[in-house]
Parts: C-alpha cells; structure tokens; sequence
C-alpha cells in the first residue's frame, strides 16, 4: 500500500516539473514566430509598393478589398494563398498569380474572365465565359450582341456550338439565339426567326455535327433562309422536314413538305 501511495507521488512530483516546461513550449513557439515577423520589419522587409496588373473589366476597389492589406505591414505575415483565394472569388478573375519581391514589393497579376455568350434560364440572363462560368447579370447591354443560349445545361455546351457552328463563320454570324432542348440537343434561331432543329450531339450515325454539314450544303444550294419557312428539322437523317411560315400559306397549299 505504502509502496503505492510513494508511485502516485512521485508520479505527481514529475508532472509538476514537467508542466512548466510544457506550458512554455506552447506559449513560447507564436511568440518566437511574432519575434521574427518583427524581425523582419525591423530589417525592413514590409510592404512599400503594391503593383496589380491584369485589370481590365474588374473593379479596382473590390480588387483593393480582396486583397485587405496596408502599406507598413511585414512583408512576410502576409498570406499569399488567402489573397489569391479571394482575388478569384471576385466575378472577373479567373486566375491570380501573387508574388512577393523582397524587401517590399508585392505582385498581384490577374487574368480575367472573357465574355463569351449570354445565358438564358429560368427567364434569367447572366454573361458566360467560354466554359461556361457565370461572370455577372449586370450591365449586360454592352453584351448584347453575343450569342444567347437558352435552357438548363446550354451554359455548359454553348463552347462546342460555337466550334460547331464556325465550320460557316457566315451562317454563324446569322445565329440570334440557341435552345437547350431537354439537355440534349439544340434549336438554333436565325435572325429572321427561322428554327432549325438539329440531333443529339452524340447520336450515332447522325449527330448535331452531321446535321450542321447537310444544313449548309441545303442552304448554299437553295437558300433556305431566304424562303417563307418557320421551321427547319434536321433530326432525321434521310429527308429535312420544312414548314412554311404564315406567309408562305397565303402562296401555297399544305402546311409542310419534305426535301
């Protein structure tokens, strides 16, 4: 018992001893790190010159806000990785590169976001980039004649329509709008209202692609977009389906005929 009760003292006594010590491992080891964060500014490495590069589109003040640093302060407490995050939480920017340059510059360049089309859902008209991020719904006027995707799922798309649809810079120039179809397919609308309806992307062997070909074969043979016609379906790989436009009743009987 006795041989007991003097383990558990002495057990007690060493913690004692050792508590000290601990205690001052944690207290001392963010004071060694102040110690130097001060050291630095003492040799006079703190911030002297901000230089941002790369705004074109972003505002300079939510730059200056993101970026929350002031002139004086050590040069090596700043977070580098805790700016970048913000500055690209930013509408804008797509990417920020920060660099310090001893003894007292930091470096901020930014490469910003580039407008691409308008996207249409939910009866909401935001601006896109080319893979399909939401930049802003604001000032969207200046945007105007960008191409405008419309339904769930066009954002993600619209940068394959438009490789798609260059194979006729001159067709494509006449695009006003495009539909999302059920995710899968597209309505294209042309300046003068025409619809044309295209396949499945990927539908074998006759997709959007193949579609898209014959469409401009059709209309650099017959001019199709110059007819009383409301709508092209191009969905079927055997015969284009054309129906006529209000005026083009008043000239011919029947509502629709096949090529």
């Amino acid at each position: 018992m006795r041989t007991a009760i003097r383990h558990h003292w002495g057990m007690f006594l060493t913690l004692m001893l050792l508590a000290p010590a601990a205690i001052y491992a944690v207290v001392a080891a963010p004071s060694m790190e102040n110690l130097f964060v001060e050291g630095t500014r003492d040799a006079g490495f703190v911030l002297e010159n901000l230089k941002i590069d790369g705004i074109d589109r972003s505002k300079r003040s939510d730059v200056l806000a993101a970026l929350d640093v002031d002139t004086g302060v050590p040069l090596l407490a700043i977070d580098l990785g805790q700016i970048q995050k913000k500055l690209e939480a930013l509408p804008w920017v797509k990417r920020a590169e920060v660099t310090r340059v001893l003894p007292g510059e930091l470096n901020i360049r930014l490469h910003e976001r580039q407008p691409y089309a308008l996207w249409q859902d939910h009866g909401k008209i935001r601006l896109i980039d080319p893979d399909g991020v939401v930049i802003t719904d604001k000032g969207l006027g200046e945007f105007a004649h960008l191409m405008l995707v419309v339904g769930n799922g066009a954002q993600t798309h619209v940068k394959a329509l438009e490789t798609m649809l260059e194979k006729s810079p001159e067709l494509a120039a006449r695009v006003r709008s495009a539909v999302r179809v059920g995710e899968r397919r597209w309505d294209l609308i042309f300046s003068n209202g025409i619809r044309v309806k295209l396949p499945e992307e990927d539908q074998k062997p006759y997709g959007a692609e193949a579609a898209w070909n014959r469409f401009i074969e059709f209309e650099r043979k017959h001019r199709l977009l110059e007819r009383e016609i409301s709508v092209i379906d191009m969905r079927l790989k055997d015969r284009m389906v054309l129906r006529v436009s209000p005026e083009g009743h008043r000239q011919m009987k029947g509502e629709e005929w096949t090529m």
